[in-house]
């Protein structure tokens, strides 16, 4: 009986069962790719090319590490974003894949692995596709931060660790800093006799922030506690309120939001939340956009405007200034019991 051949890849790459495997030291595009992006894009960018390494050989692999992106042509990846649009992901779902596609494509040339420019180029010159969605997320209202450090405050249990997660969320929103950010920080970045602090944003880029008045007794509280030894800024705090030099990690931040979020009895959001409404509170505070988006770290304006939470609100404020050609009252606005017996 006829073995059954390996099923192709629906956007037509070459059966991968009939292909030598890759050997154990030859280089990895993938791999190369990864080692450029800090530990929360290298998970999440990994995830996608194991996606992509799916689609392209037709479930037959699914780590992005082994697969063959020097094979890939025009005709495999011109069609990628029409097919993922397909099968059910979104369209900034499929831009960031496609993201991730360029940039190991990218790798895969500087390592050599393509003997021809132009087969690189034609394949890597995917386009995104146009969005236009709502802006994800949500603001939190001072009330809803004041809570939120109150509870910190409040925590008889372990006063110490209180007076680290206070620091924490004060400086995440005062700089509207991103969880890796926050994580990132170190004692040497902090200089609070000016009132500034380093940032070591994407692409480890470095930006200046400045610290308003109200900001700095927080840091300078948390401090006290922590010392002045030369290390992470914010390290760990173990149950007895022991300091302990090592630095959080991104997902503690999220644990230590979620839990304070609990206690403070605040409605749900995410780390990223609290930068968007630093953001917004900034632009409402009538900032140029500019200033705004270097403050964020944003490579472009335009990012920035995509995190503003003011739109709806304003819009529900320009509704508001119109009358009605009809007023009518709530009991006028109800239909007569027997409407459905006159039609």
């Amino acid at each position: 009986m006829a073995k059954k051949p390996n099923p192709k890849s629906p956007l037509n790459l070459p059966n991968l069962g009939e292909l030598p495997s890759r050997e154990p030291t030859a280089p990895s595009p993938a791999q190369a790719y990864l080692n450029t992006l800090s530990p929360s894009g290298r998970r999440s960018q990994h995830t996608a090319l194991n996606n992509l390494a799916y689609i392209f050989s037709g479930g037959e692999m699914n780590e992005a590490l082994n697969f063959p992106w020097e094979l890939l042509r025009y005709e495999h990846t011109s069609g990628l974003a029409a097919y993922m649009v397909d099968i059910g992901y979104a369209k900034a779902t499929v831009n960031k894949h496609l993201v991730a596609l360029r940039r190991v494509l990218e790798e895969a040339f500087r390592l050599g692995l393509y003997t021809d420019y132009n087969d690189y180029y034609r394949a890597a010159g995917v386009r995104s596709l146009r969005v236009e969605s709502l802006p994800r997320g949500r603001s939190l209202s001072m009330e809803e931060l004041e809570r939120l450090v109150a509870s910190c405050q409040a925590d008889r249990a372990n006063p110490r660790l209180g007076t680290r997660d206070t620091a924490i969320i004060t400086l995440m929103y005062a700089c509207g800093l991103r969880r890796q950010e926050t994580v990132d920080l170190n004692l040497a970045d902090l200089d609070l006799d000016n009132q500034k602090i380093r940032i070591l944003g994407k692409g480890s880029k470095q930006r200046f922030v400045y610290l308003s008045q109200d900001a700095v007794p927080a840091i300078e509280a948390w401090l006290q506690v922590r010392g002045r030894q030369l290390g992470p800024l914010f390290t760990r705090v173990s149950k007895g309120g022991k300091v302990i030099l090592k630095r959080l990690s991104a997902q503690a931040i999220y644990y230590i939001l979620k839990s304070r979020q609990k206690e403070a009895g605040v409605a749900s959001f995410s780390p990223h939340d609290v930068r968007r409404t630093t953001i917004t509170d900034m632009l409402e505070a009538n900032i140029d956009v500019l200033t705004v988006s270097a403050i964020a770290g944003h490579a472009s304006a335009d990012t920035t405007r995509r995190y503003d939470k003011r739109p709806e609100e304003t819009k529900r404020a320009a509704a508001e200034m119109l009358r009605a050609p009809a007023r009518l009252s709530r009991e006028q606005s109800e239909p007569p019991a027997d409407a459905e017996n006159d039609r």
